[in-house]
């Protein structure tokens, strides 16, 4: 073959070659052009079935990845397309779907920086506007309850989730200012088929003008004939008694027998005014069996009568408090403690489970994360915030959790064979330090070190700087680490076991000690001095069984419901009717109360000493450090 026949043949080879690679690419780049026109899962499939070595095989990827993630929008699956795709063009597309969970992400870390992450990734979005006035919002520390702020607030902001709650706060604050109950009404009704009649009214009428006396209010009996005429003789606010006796038969109660018995009713009722709405109730009972019953005598009179006279109390507003006081929310499990934290609430379960729930609206709480163990335990007691963790702690132990993108997550657990009986805790600095029955012990979260500090069996502690302060049972302690190191303590207050101090607060300089014989409140300014400020017994504010301080003043829990001490600290001014609580947290401006049931928001800012008005135009202002003594 000549030279010249060769090179046309090696010219149509190459041709050939040429077309065949055209062809093959306009195949390719027109099922690519076809995929993308489709824009579907389905079609990135196919493409990458067919063409998975093709120069628009990760650009198929890609986009498959982004339909995943556009149909079940995730934060951690944003991140995770960012971090594959940093120069995605995609990523606009993902905003619309990912700016609810963004936002929520948001709400479950409730701080201002939160939202301000959130607003420069959804500045225009929908909930742009929202986000802006939380963040405003808590960074004017709540503007301090001031109403006329709290209303400005309002007016600007009205989509933040902070809104309806700060109107009603101005609403009670108002409400508050703008009147106040110094004179009650006594109206009684005994029924007719009680025994001894007028001796149970003298006997009412005597005991709730000693208690009425001790808060500082005047009650007045008002006539059971009164001429309408001179109705304005006697006050617009008034308690309604009423006081039935009748014999009640067998019945079972509990799983025990109960013997024919008469059967005591007395209820308690105060109103702003005559038909008004209930501002506080409450019901006392008393049961004489038979057999210790004197017919034709009264059982207010009768050998269990002292019991009775012992629990009953009377509940008294100084105004219509009952607008601070939120709707009660069950739950469905048993609620065994709560810590509250900005405008959120834990809430743990017998189990060890617990719910992180978002009151910045209390009329409608809001379930951000639930944290779940594998284990069936009911031996947990205790929930409290510690920085950016939740501690749960009990019999079983303690563990440590950490909220993440996904959720509520145990970062470390330690067993009960490791730290014994956990029944308190508090943060002191970097570290934790338990109470229990090992005594106390120094907790380092970080490395998980554990050092015993005292041997002694305790049963609660809180912090005051660097004070510990710390009960057994008889006496309140004060002591640094460094002294305990030595055996050593700062101050001891000795109880004893009538009083039986077992749990103990610290707030606003203050350490709120209860236990069965009262409550204890002492100033720890001073920590060698440590100064009895009120001691108050449970004869004159019933069983509390825990205690707290906000915004300079005292509130206690326990048989009676939320009772607020006056400012002398040596009496209760207030009855806030939420009926019988066990546990009571402070959550920003407001308490959180429970019991087993589930819990109940009321809003303390009416009652702050000093309210702290932010600056004006709305600016942030800087948290109140607590009035102390």
């Amino acid at each position: 073959m000549s030279n010249r026949t060769r090179s046309i043949a090696s010219l149509a080879f190459r041709s050939l070659l040429v077309a065949a690679l055209l062809a093959a690419t306009g195949c390719v780049g027109g099922a690519w052009k076809k995929a993308l026109e489709e824009d579907t899962p389905a079609a990135y499939y196919r493409f990458m079935r067919e063409h998975g070595d093709s120069e628009f095989a990760g650009a198929a990827r890609e986009r498959l990845d982004f339909h995943k993630l556009y149909r079940e929008p995730t934060l951690a699956g944003y991140q995770s397309f960012r971090r594959h795709y940093p120069e995605s063009t995609l990523v606009e597309r993902l905003y619309p779907v990912l700016q609810k969970p963004a936002f929520e992400a948001a709400r479950v870390q409730g701080t201002a920086l939160a939202y301000r992450d959130f607003l420069a990734g959804f500045a225009s979005g929908d909930y742009a506007a929202r986000a802006e006035g939380n963040a405003v919002f808590i960074e004017a520390t709540g503007f301090g309850g001031d109403p006329v702020q709290l209303a400005t607030f309002v007016e600007r902001y009205p989509s933040s989730d902070f809104s309806a709650e700060a109107n009603r706060t101005a609403e009670a604050v108002a409400a508050r200012r703008a009147g106040r109950i110094d004179r009650i009404g006594l109206k009684l009704d005994i029924a007719s088929t009680t025994p001894e009649m007028k001796r149970v009214r003298r006997a009412l009428v005597e005991r709730m003008i000693e208690l009425t006396e001790r808060v500082g209010v005047q009650l007045v009996p008002i006539p059971d004939q009164l001429d309408p005429s001179q109705s304005d003789r006697y006050p617009r606010a008034r308690i309604e008694v009423s006081h039935v006796e009748k014999a009640v038969g067998h019945r079972v109660k509990t799983g025990d027998l109960a013997r024919p018995a008469m059967l005591g009713v007395t209820r308690v009722v105060m109103r702003d005014r005559k038909g008004g709405e209930v501002i506080a109730e409450r019901v006392f009972e008393i049961r004489v069996e038979d057999k210790a019953h004197v017919p034709g005598t009264s059982v207010l009179f009768s050998a269990v009568a002292p019991r009775f006279w012992n629990e009953f109390f009377v509940p008294i507003a100084r105004w219509r408090n009952d607008r601070t006081v939120r709707p009660e929310t069950i739950l469905d499990r048993t609620v065994v403690d709560i810590d509250g934290l900005g405008d959120r609430v834990v809430v743990l379960y017998e189990d060890g489970d617990f719910d992180l729930i978002g009151l910045s609206d209390p009329m409608t709480p809001v379930k951000l994360a639930r944290y779940s163990r594998s284990e069936d335990y009911k031996k947990w007691s205790g929930i409290h915030f510690i920085g950016d963790r939740v501690a749960i702690y009990g019999e079983e132990g303690l563990e440590l959790v950490r909220f993440t993108a996904n959720g509520p997550v145990a970062e470390k657990t330690w067993k009960r064979g490791e730290i014994g009986r956990v029944l308190s805790l508090t943060p002191l600095g970097d570290s934790i330090v338990l109470v229990g029955a090992k005594g106390m012990q120094l907790l380092d979260p970080v490395e998980g070190t554990i050092q015993r500090v005292m041997r002694r069996v305790l049963k609660s502690v809180a912090s005051a700087g660097d004070t510990l302060v710390f009960v057994d049972g008889e006496s309140i302690y004060l002591s640094s680490l460094a002294l305990l190191a030595e055996n050593r303590v700062i101050a001891q207050v000795k109880l004893g076991k009538t009083f039986g101090p077992n749990n103990v607060r610290v707030i606003d300089n203050a350490a709120v000690v209860t236990g069965p014989g009262g409550v204890l409140v002492i100033d720890v300014r001073n920590p060698a001095k440590p100064k009895a400020v009120a001691k108050l017994s449970t004869r004159e504010i019933g069983t509390v069984l825990d205690a707290t301080r906000v915004r300079g003043r005292t509130f206690l829990v326990g048989e009676r419901g939320l009772q607020l001490l006056n400012r002398k600290l040596d009496g209760v001014e207030e009855t806030i009717d939420v009926g019988e609580r066990n546990r009571v947290s402070v959550m920003g401006r407001h308490l959180v109360t429970a019991d087993r049931r589930g819990f109940q928001v009321v809003d303390s800012t009416p009652w702050a000493d000093g309210l702290q008005p932010a600056a004006p135009g709305l600016r942030p202002g800087a948290p109140s450090s607590g009035s102390g003594f």
